[in-house]
Order: structure tokens, then C-alpha cells, then sequence
């Protein structure tokens, strides 16, 4: 890959704006960041400043050491760096006892509004969104379809938007149970 294209490469700039996004979760400075990361680091080496600014802007990657350490450093799984909130695509479905209960408890301060955040309601209704968006698309699709074997799957959909539509109204129309007044 050139130097030019490297530059611009997508996985680092959302690299970046995850690791920003943690950093500024924790209202820290680059400096602060590189203050806790030289407190965890065995060496006390830690992130300097301007590493974690480069990282931040997509400029380079970090290091197998730098990522261990900013994942330490924002108690966050190393996969949180690269996916985001969802799970690392190559990883099994399990969860560490710590991975989950670190989620629920995030979850309910979110909910709480004792912490910023998305609580995990508004990200389920914004998954449930974006696939009935490509669903839609598919079906226009198979609708437009003179094949027999797309009529058959037209019924299917058609039942199965039924179905979802209900439960989603029953999930949203149900008060959030974690909630006190």
C-alpha cells in the first residue's frame, strides 16, 4: 500500500475515533491519557502525547504494546479498539464474566443518565432501524421478482414482518423496568 492511500486508510480513522471517543469518555487530555498509560506500563513508558494524537487522527496505528496498554488503560476488551461495542466479528460468542458485567453495569448508568452514552435500548431501536431498512430494500427486490420461487418468499416476509412488527411494538410500548422515580 503507498504512503498516500495509507494515510486516508478507513480503519484507522475509525480506530482513532474510537480510541478519541474512550479518551474523551474519561474527560482526559492527550496528556492525561499518556500520564495513566505510563502508570500501567510495566517499563513506565507508557503513550507519549503525540503518539496518542497520531493515533487519534488516523495518522498510524498502534503497536501490539500501545493497543494492550490503551485497552488496559480504558478497561475495555482489546476487540472494543478495533469493532467498537460489538463483538469482534472472528471471536466466539462467549463472554468473560468481567465483559458482562462491565456491559450491564455501563448499560444502567447510561440508562440512569449517571454517565453519557447510548443506553442499549436506543441502540437495539437503531439495529432494529437500519435492518428493517435493508430488509425493505430486499424486499422491493424479490417483489419486482416475476420468479415462482419469489412468491413464495413475498408470503414468508410478509408473515414475518407481521410477526416482528408486533413484538416490536409490545419491547417499545413496555415501560423500562430499571427505572425509578
Amino acid at each position: 500500500m503507498n504512503e498516500a492511500n495509507d494515510l486516508t486508510n478507513p480503519d484507522k480513522m475509525a480506530l482513532g475515533a474510537r480510541l478519541k471517543k474512550l479518551r474523551e469518555g474519561f474527560s482526559w487530555t492527550l496528556g492525561e491519557l499518556s500520564e495513566a498509560t505510563k502508570q500501567l506500563d510495566p517499563t513506565g513508558d507508557g503513550i507519549s502525547k503525540v503518539s496518542a494524537s497520531r493515533y487519534e487522527n488516523g495518522d498510524s496505528y498502534p503497536g501490539y504494546r500501545e493497543v494492550k496498554l490503551l485497552a488496559q488503560t480504558f478497561a475495555v476488551p482489546v476487540s472494543t479498539l478495533f469493532y467498537g461495542d460489538i463483538p469482534d466479528p472472528y471471536a466466539g460468542w462467549e463472554m468473560s464474566l468481567d465483559d458482562y458485567l462491565r456491559s450491564v453495569i455501563k448499560s444502567v448508568l447510561i440508562e440512569e443518565g449517571v454517565i453519557a452514552g447510548e443506553s442499549r435500548a436506543a441502540r437495539e431501536q437503531k439495529q432494529t432501524i437500519a435492518l428493517r431498512a435493508i430488509h425493505g430494500r430486499r424486499r422491493a427486490i424479490i417483489m419486482e421478482s416475476p420468479d415462482e420461487e419469489d412468491k413464495t418468499e413475498r408470503v414468508r416476509l410478509d408473515q414475518k414482518d407481521e410477526s416482528e412488527f408486533a413484538a416490536l411494538s409490545k419491547k417499545l410500548s413496555q415501560p423500562s423496568s430499571n427505572k425509578q422515580k
